[in-house]
């Protein structure tokens, strides 16, 4: 039989204080179970400790340490009140460009600040609650410029270039992309997706096909196998559980597809994993 429980999905317009799917604040981190966001969100430690478990890998945070959570990534945070600046935002505040080189860093980006750029985050998000906080004109400009210098901070860890122009194909294969990482739970259909870039369907399916190096059929899959895996490291739910909260509708299915893409099967997976002889690069 079909099981319907995933790992609890936090809206960011149900949150306290937010307002249209944004929201910048000073916190106290407790302990928060297995969860999801249906946003991007962000957190900057300023001082205490906290253990995450980000995507089944567990992280020891501390002041200074700054990770970049988007809707396809699940943690879990054990804190006695480590004190953190949190910014949860939706994707349309962030430069098509800029959201794409986010979205295709494949690691964990999570990452200790030296004190020079802890010292201009601090001053970055610190103008951001301020401004949240006491709306004035062009309030929403103003955060969302300050968003992008945030995340050119974070980018520049990873020794991103930013250059070149996106011509309007790339453009709507983009926002295709961001679609189907907000939604490949709930399988969207072809049509549905094109809809969303803005080209019929036949030219979509080959220019997705052309830009993405793979059908639309393998990379919603992909999606699917790479939110299994996560799920699956993190040992907090059963495979048939997980089979169907990574939108796969049939369990055999998904014990042959997730056996042919990692090579071995979900059990195996975390039982080498826990014995702590996996390669997650796999």
């Amino acid at each position: 039989m079909k099981k319907s429980y995933e790992a609890k999905r936090i809206l960011v317009k149900n949150v306290k204080n937010s307002r249209e799917n944004l929201l910048i604040r000073k916190k106290k981190l407790h302990d928060y179970d297995l969860h999801w966001h249906d946003c991007f969100e962000i957190e900057l430690i300023l001082n205490g400790s906290a253990v995450q478990s980000l995507n089944g890998t567990t992280q020891q945070l501390g002041p200074g340490d700054i990770y970049l959570l988007n809707p396809t990534d699940f943690h879990s945070v054990k804190s006695d009140g480590a004190e953190v600046f949190n910014i949860m935002f939706s994707e349309n505040l962030l430069d098509d460009e800029l959201l794409q080189k986010i979205l295709s860093v494949e690691k964990n980006l999570l990452f200790h600040l030296d004190e020079k750029e802890f010292g201009n985050a601090v001053s970055i998000i610190s103008q951001m609650v301020d401004e949240f906080d006491h709306t004035a004109g062009y309030s929403e400009t103003y955060i969302k410029n300050l968003l992008e210098c945030l995340f050119i901070i974070l980018l520049r860890k990873y020794d991103f270039e930013f250059s070149g122009s996106v011509d309007k194909n790339v453009s709507g294969i983009r926002k295709s992309v961001l679609f189907m990482h907000s939604h490949f739970r709930e399988n969207p259909s072809m049509a549905a997706t094109a809809e969303v870039s803005g080209f019929n369907m036949n030219y979509f399916s080959s220019l997705f096909h052309k830009v993405m190096g793979k059908t639309y059929k393998e990379y919603l899959t992909e999606l699917k196998l790479e939110y299994a895996k996560k799920l699956v490291l993190s040992g907090q739910l059963s495979i048939s559980e997980i089979c169907y909260a990574s939108g796969f509708n049939s369990l055999p299915n998904f014990l042959k597809t997730f056996k042919l893409r990692f090579g071995i099967s979900p059990g195996n997976m975390r039982k080498t994993h826990s014995d702590g002889s996996l390669n997650l690069n796999s």
